[in-house]
């Protein structure tokens, strides 16, 4: 059996994050774009690494330098639990590939034990790029003995397991409960967004205790930072004091825990491993169909229909594509349950009486467009959409109006909600509203560009599309990042010429959308997208 998971981890690695496809393919374009993908993780990597080296030497500075190893512990565990909680049932329960190796002569349970270990080597790489840049910082500037690198040595390789036991568990429990319902993938997807708001409400509440830090607590800082460390995530106190002490019994104490913990949690997936496919991938027909009045539609609703059946299809799609919208509505909630000032507080910035109101609502509907992915979701089915008598323009119009039609109920929750808190007028009330949809539609638009000069067709699971491709990175963020910055400039204008900013934000916007448009409905879909 250890042979068998051996040899499918290392098919389950070998192409990842797309290694395989840049060693054999034979394409010189597709090598440019896995080149310039490579050089994008670099600068990310690099940016994230000054980020976190940063705030090492920010704490090291403060003397807080006793505090670092368990910051880093509790960073890394945050992103594993986040990002492993959104895939892990898509990883774990996929259906490429489980076909054919439920038919060779081996236990189910060795397709999931592989899928797992890819799951821990992701998870590793994630750990480790967060703890090497803040190590390095620590160690140089307090230059521990060696016990503090035996015991590093050995967190680094148990540190992802405490989290992404907790992210596998509630990936399983998900695929689990929504396998026994009719509409799977539409529980799946709720089920997975009330998570999420779950462990942000948890964050929430990290932030209240954080308050609560008197005038006595400050006068040990460092017993302060660790007593809130410690109620947030032990694991991160427990194996950071383990670090600075060079404790290596308290390291393989930890070791032992983390191990323990990940075993049974494995082991209860994997025993539950083919009883959830089954209630996965199975179906049942009534075989009573009867054949009701035909009525003809135009291709357009055609092809929106399409779109949103492929959309709710696919619980990770869902997930990861509508968090945004939820964000909006819980804001603007927010706004009207409590009051605009208290909002405010808990922001890192000032609303500016409201100035920035508009673009900080945009900004989450400009989060992760379905249009930066709905290209590369057509899969091994993209050939059919192009074989149909279609122009460019419908099908990438229905994409876009598909995203359009998704969002709106949430923009219009959020606004009614925002107008009943905010009560804007005149100006106010006209950037408001105007505002979050001009950068909507900009995002949606921008997202399908990207989409069309970063297609991925051959992919293994949806995880890898949605998280892991070019597209979802630049065309995810690329809406947003350009709501901040229109969010800068509004900031830096300030209020005489506000009303003069957000007019020429709005109409240099809607110049670069339908400037887009046109290049888009002019790209050969059928000789660069194959």
């Amino acid at each position: 059996m250890m042979r068998q998971i051996k040899n499918l981890t290392r098919l389950e690695l070998c192409n990842l994050y797309g290694l395989n496809g840049f060693r054999f393919t034979k394409d010189p374009g597709a090598k440019r774009k896995y080149l310039g993908l490579l050089v994008l993780w670099c600068l990310l990597f690099a940016a994230f690494a000054c980020y976190i080296g940063g705030l090492s030497y920010g704490l090291v500075s403060l003397g807080l330098e006793e505090a670092v190893p368990a910051y880093l512990i509790m960073i890394s565990s945050l992103l594993i639990v986040v990002f492993g909680m959104l895939k892990a049932g898509s990883m774990i329960f996929r259906r490429e590939g489980y076909d054919v190796l439920c038919a060779l002569p081996m236990p189910e349970g060795v397709i999931a034990a592989s899928r797992l270990l890819r799951m821990y080597v992701e998870n590793w790489l994630l750990a480790f790029a967060v703890l090497l840049p803040g190590i390095a910082v620590y160690a140089w500037n307090v230059q521990p003995g060696a016990g503090f690198y035996l015991t590093v040595f050995l967190d680094i390789w148990i540190i992802p397991l405490l989290p992404m036991s907790a992210s596998v568990l509630i990936g399983a429990l998900i695929a689990g409960i929504s396998s026994r319902m009719r509409h799977k993938s539409m529980a799946a997807s709720v089920l997975s967004v009330l998570a999420v708001l779950a462990l942000l409400y948890g964050t929430s509440r990290f932030s209240a205790m954080e308050g609560s830090i008197d005038a006595e607590m400050l006068k040990n800082l460092s017993a302060a930072v660790m007593e809130t460390l410690e109620k947030v995530y032990p694991p991160a106190v427990w194996l950071g004091r383990a670090a600075v002490s060079g404790s290596l019994a308290q390291g393989l104490w930890g070791a032992a825990v983390s191990v323990a913990v990940f075993a049974a949690v494995s082991a209860g997936v994997v025993l539950c491993f083919p009883s959830i496919c089954q209630h996965l991938y199975g179906s049942y027909a009534r075989h009573q169909y009867e054949l009701g009045e035909q009525k003809a539609g135009s291709a357009a609703a055609a092809l929106i229909r399409r779109e949103f059946r492929r959309y709710f299809s696919s619980s990770v799609y869902v997930t990861n594509t509508i968090i945004g919208p939820v964000m909006g509505c819980i804001l603007a909630g927010a706004f009207f349950a409590t009051g605009p000032e208290s909002v405010e507080s808990l922001l890192p910035f000032s609303l500016n009486s409201n100035a920035l109101l508009p673009y900080v609502l945009a900004g989450t509907f400009c989060m992760m467009p379905v249009t930066a992915v709905s290209i590369s979701m057509e899969g091994k089915h993209w050939w059919i959409i192009k074989s149909l008598p279609l122009s460019v323009k419908q099908v990438l119009n229905a994409k876009i109006g598909m995203h359009l039609l998704l969002v709106l109920p949430f923009y219009v929750l959020s606004e009614a909600l925002l107008l009943l808190a905010v009560k804007p007028a005149g100006w106010e009330l006209l950037w408001l509203v105007l505002l979050p949809v001009v950068l909507a539609v900009f995002s949606s638009v921008y997202g399908i560009t990207v989409n069309l000069h970063f297609p991925v067709l051959r992919w293994e699971n949806e995880v890898s599309v949605v998280k892991q491709s070019a597209s979802s990175m630049l065309g995810g963020l690329g809406g947003f990042l350009f709501a901040v910055i229109c969010a800068v400039g509004a900031a830096a204008v300030g209020g005489a010429y506000a009303n003069l900013y957000n007019g020429g934000a709005c109409l240099v916007t809607a110049l670069m959308t339908a400037w887009l448009c046109r290049k888009n409905n002019r790209f050969d879909v059928c000789g660069k997208i194959a």
